[in-house]
Formats: structure tokens, sequence, C-alpha cells
């Protein structure tokens, strides 16, 4: 579904990507590993085209992003749906509005008994029914993360992108979150790409793993393969997360 190569980014003298090659299954859970500041969610901007690379490409199902131009680039992208850190609702509207949002921005429907009978079904979906009417304040964390899923769903996408989807939530909520990205990815034949630094989580979803290290894949396979992987800074990042 995604094919990354020799991803080249630079901002200033800091050369975060080094060499990026990453091919991302179809239909399957992918979580790219690495400690913060490793430069993973400048490689997810890439993936969803709001960064340009110095050099390289990026290819999603077929087709080389960059050689879009900016209004293919935006209808492209309806194939994503991204849940980001921390859910980035709009305070001001409710719960049913947050996951209306992108069905009135960017489809055709109009129908407003069909906008909501959508937005009540993706609510569904993230375990959180008869939820329209509140407000993202009157909600958990662990909430929010699931509104911010049910919009990312909204428009059917091909591709969920998750950006850190476990930050901040106790032990309990995580699972849940966990859950719901294998239930996403079974429930809707999506491509999951999730980046994140919590390795028990990515152990738990992942139908492979990627390691970015200093600007490169060093490690990819599935998780009992990256698990025996004989990399010295695989075998590092997964002793101190307490999984060698």
């Amino acid at each position: 579904m995604i094919e990354i190569i020799n991803l080249h980014k630079s901002f200033g003298s800091q050369h975060v990507l080094r060499g990026v090659n990453l091919n991302i299954p179809d239909g399957k859970v992918t979580v790219i590993l690495g400690p913060s500041g490793c430069g993973k969610t400048v490689l997810m901007r890439h993936i969803i085209g709001l960064v340009k690379p110095d050099s390289g490409r990026i290819v999603v199902d077929g087709v080389d992003i960059n050689r879009l131009s900016k209004h293919e680039l935006n209808d492209f992208r309806k194939r994503f749906g991204m849940l980001f850190q921390h859910a980035a609702l709009f305070d001001s509207m409710t719960v049913g509005e947050n996951v209306a949002f992108p069905l009135i921005e960017h489809s055709h429907e109009k129908d407003p008994k069909k906008i909501a009978a959508t937005v009540a079904e993706m609510l569904q979906l993230v375990e959180l029914p008869n939820a329209e009417h509140k407000h993202p304040d009157e909600i958990s964390g662990g909430m929010r993360k699931r509104v911010g899923l049910a919009r990312a769903i909204a428009l059917k996408p091909q591709i969920l992108l998750y950006d850190e989807p476990t930050t901040g939530l106790d032990p309990i909520m995580t699972l849940t979150i966990d859950n719901l990205i294998q239930s996403m990815q079974h429930a809707l034949g999506v491509t999951s790409v999730v980046i994140s630094h919590d390795i028990a989580s990515a152990f738990r979803v992942a139908d492979q793993i990627a390691m970015l290290h200093e600007g490169k894949i060093v490690e990819c396979a599935p998780p009992e393969a990256f698990r025996k992987s004989k990399h010295a800074v695989v075998q590092s990042f997964l002793n101190v997360g307490g999984m060698s």
C-alpha cells in the first residue's frame, strides 16, 4: 500500500531522515517505533504529503504523491484518516459536530439525516454510542482519543495514521485504544500506520514493527522476529522497555 524509498529530509543543519526505506503492506498494522525526537512524526507527515522530501519518494497505492499538484494531493488525502496525538478536537464543537466535520467539508453528502446516521455509526464503532451532544471538555482523555478516531474514519479511508495514540493514557485506556486499532483494521480492512515509543502497545497491535534510528529504518519484521533482532539498537530499546 505504501512504499517509502530512500527518503531524506533536513531542517537547516539538522538531517532528520537519512535514507528511509520501508514497505507498508496493505490491510496490516505497521508500527514505527523509536524514541522521542527520532523523526517518526516527520516521517508520518511525509506519508500524508504535509512535508515534501529533499529527495526520495513516497508511493501510495501506486501513486507517487510528490508528483501530484496541490489540488490532486488535497483530493488524494481523502484516502487517509489521522488520529492526532492529543486528538485535536474542536473544543467549541460537540462530539457529533467534530465527527461530522470531515463529512461536511470533504464529502458530497449534504443531507443532515444521513450525516447524523454516519456520525452515529462511527461513534458506535469506537464504542461511544449516544455521545453526540457532549463537548470535549466533558469527556476523558481516552474518550477524546476515541472521538478523534471516529472523526478519522468518517470518510471511510483506506489508510489510518495514528500519531502516538496511547501517549498520556492509563494502562486500561491504553489497552482499549490498542483493541480499537485492531478492530478498525479488521472491521474496515484498512492499512494502519502507528508511530509510537510504547513497546508493549506495539507488540499487541502490530503485524510488523519498524525501528527508526538516526534517520534510517534499522529493523523491520513481524513482532516475534523483531524481538529476536540481532541489531544492538533494537535490543537496547527493548531492554529499556522491559520487552527483551
